[in-house]
């Protein structure tokens, strides 16, 4: 005996997939001209192809030897002073920040810490320019 059986399948776009991470990256004008950059290039550019940029976008470009691409997202690799650890940091997008902070400081699962707990939650996992100015302000 055979039974036909149909299925309706309702697919959305996971707000944290890479996809959807990168292009919020690339709308982001202080990680573009970075990311950008990496996809393109694993060398540095100039000072003088990045003077033009804003200034967050030149703090990024400090970190240039740090910063790599996992699944075409840009990360920050982080290492201790001793070598002993070592964190995969999310560059995260302007549009993203509040919605970690909230996270990390308000949700059932953060807790509702001061800024040095929420600082050291929120960098276990993200790195953006100005986390810390962020998180006091938060």
């Amino acid at each position: 005996m055979e039974t036909d059986i149909s299925v309706k399948v309702l697919t959305t776009e996971d707000a944290w997939s890479s996809s959807e991470v990168q292009k919020a990256q690339l709308e982001d004008p202080a990680i573009r001209a970075i990311l950008e950059r990496k996809l393109n290039s694993e060398d540095r550019p100039s000072w003088q192809e990045i003077a033009p940029e804003i200034p967050a976008t030149k703090r990024y470009w400090a970190l240039w030897d740090s910063l790599h691409l996992k699944d075409g997202v840009l990360y920050r690799k982080w290492e201790s002073d001793d070598g002993s650890s070592c964190r995969w940091q999310l560059i995260l997008p302007k549009s993203r920040i509040q919605e970690v902070l909230r996270e990390t400081h308000d949700s059932a699962s953060g807790g509702h810490f001061g800024v040095m707990k929420t600082l050291s939650k929120t960098r276990e996992r993200f790195f953006w320019d100005r986390l810390r100015a962020d998180a006091e302000k938060w």
